[in-house]
């Protein structure tokens, strides 16, 4: 139970000397008593009424006596009662009921209550006057404390115990404790740079150094005795803290001291300032806290830097995670033409080739691709040398209706694969010549063009050539204008920033490194321009680029009807192959074509092949049939291939497993090859380097290719087909017809290989029916499911040769493991038109081609 207060005490004391000395007054009469004077006045009433009684009886008029009585009783709100009785107990004179409130007491006293008087007849008793009045105080022991004079000391003691309990705590509050403070010790408290404060156990101020006092804006008397939550502290977040929430608050009922604490509080200035607070409790002899040491450590500044740091940290976190986000999507990029470049080479190269014209065309993808690679080099370094300073731009005369049109030459067999449309016109009429740089206007017309094909699914892109006039001076525009997928409001500048896309699923759904827009945004103002862009979303987008023309003055205008008006061979191709000693290689994999890929050249080059479809049968196999080497695909059901290579390492299996996958990024092959494979390459699978590094394993050796694989004459690719018909107006284009896929047909890059041809047909033929799968796994959100289709379709794509599969299904894959469900619909319906393209070859060369969907 906890002690009272010696405030409590000292109150009690003084109400207890005040108590005394009333008793003292009432005891020498100094202090009247009420309930006495009623008695007297009670016991005169009743002699009166007696007197008057008494006369009445010599006149024998009894009338009149009961009529005063009566009117005596109406008079007297506590009188209840009277009677006149005579001697012999007869009721003379009865007012009121009499009868239920007497009650006779022995020998005729009186009482307060009731008051019997005599009446005589001469000398002679006659009778008696009898009073019922109202009790002065209640029966009982609660009778007793209704006594006036014990009322009046109980409510002068309570209500002076209050005041002086409260009027003592004011004065305590009052009193300066800085008094009983040495003064060199006061003025060693306010030199201190951190602001001090004792309370009291009810939390008031009796003690605040000029720091503190500095910091509110008053002056440190002045504190004494304000409650020290009466300030606006804040939170770390910046909400106001309750009183209860306060740290001194807390030591003051836990009696522990509490470090380090922030807390934030406007200064006299206004200013938020940011204290680090220390509360120390002051012990009573109790063992209670009778108060708190605060001292408040202005930690403003630093805080202040603690921020900027953090921002720089996270600027710097974010700049780091854009580069890895570029780094990744390059991988993507780069990996892109370069497969178009070795796989085609790879074909080239072995002969996988039927006339002049078809080598020709493949010819004209690897230079295609190699242009592309080279133009995405170009960018890096173009944004390198912009950033550095180092980008230099000319001035000659250049006519751009000319390169706007080598541009769409370009990109119209692109934007055909798409079944959309690419057109040039001009608003006006334009000059035939102007002064600018024609690589830095072909990189931007490129750049945006690209883009616009890119995000554009269905319709026309359209780039608007025109001048106009801006304060006396011609401006040249190129407009490029999409009906693409369109791009938020909020997004439109950041799109313009390094390695940024509008939404994080961009990169996913349709590539990119981010830098096309930067760098030719970077362009257009070194030659006096700009690019600006407006959108609609869902609707399409308009990028705005603007030039400085330069002088006009006597060049040839042309209308925009003249404006708009307007291969390679090769040398022999060689060829080689491997030769292997007898030796068995376990192939793991959940993909049947990757297997019988494999199986195939393996067993062409001289090597015995076993096959497993999941890890844990190829770990039950690999043990009990010891193969020389193993080809391990790390993603399959059951059992993966991480797991696998650690089981067969655990079971003391020493010899080779070669990683297959089609994971490219840096630091998966680290996390491969400390699950225990010894080798890594990737998918789709490069025949010559898979080989190449079993003969490093198994002793093979390259020989002379003693004949070319037997190729037919027709042609296998189908020739681009014409871009369907298009309308004036983007938003109008015509449709492909309901039925016919959207683009030319898909050829395996391996269908004339003899002995690969069947893996290519089964693959395409199958294909309908994964599809189907892979769309009613969606419609059900099975996402596990849709990831292991995906997955399938990933690694088997590439290496059956239908190259075109492997990025939606890598990218289709991650969106399935990350749930992220908005692009995959798109994403689907993009794959459901590649399938419907696929053609099988044929069981029997001579037969023509036929369309899997």
């Amino acid at each position: 139970m906890r002690r009272p207060s010696a405030r409590f005490f000292v109150s009690l004391g003084l109400a207890s000397l005040l108590a005394s000395a009333l008793l003292l007054a009432m005891y020498l009469d100094i202090v009247p008593d009420r309930h006495a004077a009623i008695r007297q006045g009670r016991g005169a009433l009743a002699e009166a009424i007696a007197v008057s009684t008494s006369a009445l009886l010599g006149d024998q008029d009894m009338a009149r006596a009961k009529a005063a009585l009566q009117f005596v009783v109406e008079r007297n709100e506590d009188l209840l009662s009277a009677a006149v009785i005579k001697a012999d107990g007869e009721a003379v004179a009865t007012i009121g009921e009499h009868a239920e409130h007497w009650k006779p007491l022995p020998g005729g006293l009186s009482t307060d209550a009731q008051i019997q008087v005599p009446i005589l007849a001469g000398k002679e008793k006659w009778g008696r006057v009898e009073l019922r009045f109202e009790p002065l105080r209640k029966s009982g022991w609660l009778g007793s404390f209704r006594e006036p004079r014990v009322e009046m000391i109980g409510f002068v003691v309570l209500l002076s115990a209050i005041a002086f309990y409260y009027y003592l705590g004011r004065v305590l509050r009052q009193l300066d404790p800085s008094r009983a403070i040495p003064g060199r010790v006061r003025a060693a408290l306010d030199t201190m740079a951190e602001g001090l404060l004792v309370i009291d156990p009810k939390g008031y101020i009796m003690l605040a150094n000029q720091a503190f006092a500095e910091v509110v804006g008053e002056a440190s008397d002045k504190l004494i005795g304000r409650l020290a939550t009466s300030f606006a502290w804040l939170g770390p977040d910046g909400v106001k803290l309750a009183a209860q929430a306060c740290p001194w608050n807390a030591t003051l009922r836990d009696a522990q001291a509490l470090r380090h604490v922030l807390v934030r509080l406007a200064d006299s200035s206004a200013k938020v300032r940011s204290f680090m607070v220390n509360c120390s409790p002051v012990m009573g002899a109790s063992g209670k806290a009778q108060g708190v040491l605060i001292s408040f450590d202005d930690v403003t500044v630093l805080q202040e830097k603690e921020i900027e740091l953090r921002i720089a940290k996270e600027q710097a976190e974010e700049a780091n995670r854009s580069k890895s986000d570029f780094l990744a999507n390059m991988s993507h990029e780069i990996r892109t033409p370069m497969n178009a470049i070795l796989g085609f080479t790879d074909v080239l190269r072995r002969g996988f080739y039927k006339s002049e014209g078809e080598m020709r065309r493949h010819l004209n993808t690897i230079h295609s691709s190699g242009k592309q690679l080279l133009e995405l080099i170009n960018d890096i370094l173009d944004l390198a040398k912009v950033e550095s300073g180092r980008m230099e731009v000319e001035r000659i005369a250049c006519a751009p209706h000319q390169i706007i049109q080598e541009v769409v030459e370009v990109l119209a067999a692109k934007a055909r694969e798409k079944g959309v449309g690419v057109e040039f016109e001009c608003s006006g009429p334009v000059p035939e010549k102007v002064l600018t740089d024609a690589g830095r206007v072909r990189q931007i017309v490129t750049n945006l063009t690209g883009n616009a094909i890119k995000f554009t699914q269905s319709g026309v892109v359209k780039i608007i050539q025109g001048v106009r006039q801006d304060g006396g001076r011609a401006i040249l525009t190129i407009d490029v204008v999409d009906t693409g997928v369109g791009i938020p409001e909020n997004k439109l500048e950041s799109i313009f920033e390094p390695f940024t896309q509008a939404e994080s699923s961009t990169t996913r759904r349709f590539g990119g490194t981010g830098l096309g827009l930067t760098i030719s945004r970077r362009f257009a103002r070194a030659l006096g321009g700009d690019i600006v862009a407006h959108s609609v979303l869902g609707q399409g987008s308009v990028f705005s680029v603007t030039l400085d023309p330069g002088p006009l003055a006597g060049v040839r205008t042309l209308t925009p009807e003249q404006a708009t008006a307007r291969t390679q061979e090769a040398g022999p191709l060689d060829s080689a192959a491997w030769e292997f000693p007898p030796a068995k290689v376990l192939v793991v994999d959940d993909g049947e074509e990757n297997r019988e890929l494999v199986r195939l050249v393996l067993e062409e080059a001289g090597l015995s092949v076993a096959q497993a479809e999941n890890g844990r049968v190829g770990v039950d196999k690999a043990l009990a049939e010891s193969p020389e080497v193993i080809l391990m695909d790390m993603q399959m059901p059951v059992m993966d291939g991480f797991t696998a290579a650690q089981m067969l390492r655990k079971h003391g299996f020493k010899r080779p497993i070669i990683a297959l996958t089609a994971n490219a990024m840096k630091g998966f092959e680290q996390s491969i090859l400390q699950a225990g494979c010894s080798h890594y390459l990737t998918k789709p699978i490069d025949i010559d380097l898979l080989l190449q590094t079993l003969a490093g394993l198994l002793n093979g050796r390259r020989v002379a290719a003693t004949a070319r694989p037997e190729v037919r004459s027709e042609p296998v690719h189908a020739e681009p087909q014409a871009a369907p018909p298009r309308a004036a107006h983007a938003p109008n284009v015509e449709q492909p017809r309901a039925g016919a896929p959207a683009g030319p047909p898909i050829v395996s890059r391996l269908a004339n290989h003899p002995k690969l041809r069947p893996v290519v047909r089964k693959f395409a033929l199958q294909m309908p029916e994964r599809m189907s799968a892979i769309e009613a796994a969606w419609q059900a959100r099975d996402y596990p499911t849709l990831a292991g289709l995906a997955h399938w379709l990933k690694g088997s794509g590439g290496t059956a040769g239908f190259d075109a599969f492997t990025a939606p299904a890598r990218t289709l894959e991650q969106l399935a493991k990350a749930g992220d469900a908005a692009p995959i619909a798109a994403l689907i319906a993009e794959l459901r038109g590649l399938v419907d393209r696929v053609e099988a070859p044929a069981e029997d060369e001579d037969v023509p081609l036929a369309r899997a969907g």
